[in-house]
């Protein structure tokens, strides 16, 4: 029996969850206020504000949704937005080289943001339903894959590896929680090893390879290609212990950082607050995580279990590229840093798997 009166309800809230999202968010408002400072930027934390302001609204409006209608609703989104990711390339605006928006006047919608939720959504239902169960095969996974090799290549053609990357890895997280046989993994480790040199050669774009070589060896090129991991570096690196305090840092103050408000806004921080802060953030971001793993174990059927299993993937590999990233221990790709880097689709994305997340945390059984 599912406890619903108001006073259960409030008791099992997960305010840990709830508070470690403002924290993280407060966060970087106020280093977002710090990287804006430049010409054309000095807005943007105001409507970051506005942005979480109305991802606050969503998210109550979530919280006391039944999952049923979540789950009525998995199919349907995934087909939403592949449409979506389908009409971007057609008709979506263009930015720093990439086609990922599509223009509502007031707002640009990016799809790709989207996608993760509707494919987590998909994947819960598809395999919530399935009444063989684990361990998976690969030709048990045939279903799976051929929800996720849209996404990916849709995404992929904007170009943006990054979130076709995030989409990929998600969905992997997903499958391997659910149960795969021992075999059909590794035959897929050594068929990924073997493809690898023809990735390279034959999917990535030339920006891609350029970034791959230039994370081997930033210094080959610290004038064009390795310019970004470099300035990153020297920001995280010049911060020390105690960073040059708030709106000190001189690599973020004179935009020697490229994109400091979004892809990079975690060097920005690291210089101002140095190590001790980015383990303060590292530290919020932590609280997220086991709080919010937390839904994993109130879940009350196998389809909300993986749904809050796949937002904490979701939100975890935004973590770790993100900051990987900055530090130069993977390859720069644009992947934002959940609800502190400036962006609308990012913030309301992270805020509907915040929701969604709290929603199922709040449920219990009485045994």
């Amino acid at each position: 029996m599912l406890k619903t009166d108001s006073p259960n309800v409030i008791r099992s809230f997960n305010m840990g969850l709830a508070v470690s999202t403002l924290l993280i968010f407060l966060t970087g408002l106020v280093t977002l206020y710090s990287a804006s400072r430049g010409p054309g930027l000095q807005s943007l934390a105001k409507l970051q504000g506005i942005y979480f302001i109305a991802g606050c609204i969503i998210t109550l409006m979530i919280v006391f949704i039944d999952s049923d209608f979540w789950r009525k609703l998995a199919y349907p989104t995934y087909v939403v937005c592949l449409g979506l990711l389908t009409l971007v390339l057609l008709v979506g605006h263009v930015g720093n080289g990439s086609q990922r928006w599509i223009s509502l006047g007031f707002f640009k919608l990016q799809p790709s943001e989207f996608a993760k939720i509707a494919i987590v959504l998909a994947l819960a239902k598809y395999f919530s339903e399935d009444k063989a169960g684990a361990p998976y095969t690969l030709k048990r996974l045939l279903g799976p894959a051929l929800m996720i090799i849209p996404y990916f290549i849709l995404i992929k053609r904007q170009p943006d590896m990054g979130t076709a990357g995030i989409v990929f890895l998600t969905a992997a997280s997903m499958i391997m929680f659910i149960g795969v046989e021992w075999k059909s993994i590794f035959l897929v480790l050594v068929v990924a090893l073997i493809s690898l040199p023809l990735a390279y050669k034959y999917v990535l774009h030339d920006y891609q390879r350029n970034r791959v070589r230039t994370f081997l060896d930033p210094s080959s090129d610290p004038r064009a290609t390795g310019y970004n991991a470099l300035q990153c570096r020297i920001a995280v690196g010049s911060g020390k212990f105690l960073g040059k305090g708030y709106m000190e840092g001189t690599q973020a103050q004179l935009n020697f950082i490229p994109e400091q408000h979004t892809d990079f806004i975690f060097s920005v921080f690291a210089e101002e607050r140095g190590f001790l802060g980015a383990l303060v953030l590292l530290g919020f971001y932590a609280s997220y995580l086991v709080y919010s793993f937390r839904t994993v174990l109130r879940a009350r059927d196998k389809f909300e279990m993986l749904v809050a299993f796949g937002l904490n993937a979701v939100m975890f590999w935004h973590i770790f590229i993100n900051i990987g990233m900055v530090i130069g221990v993977l390859p720069i790709v644009g992947v934002t840093l959940p609800l502190f880097s400036y962006g609308g689709s990012s913030m309301m994305m992270f805020m509907i798997c915040t929701a969604l997340l709290l929603n199922i945390s709040r449920k219990k059984y009485i045994f």
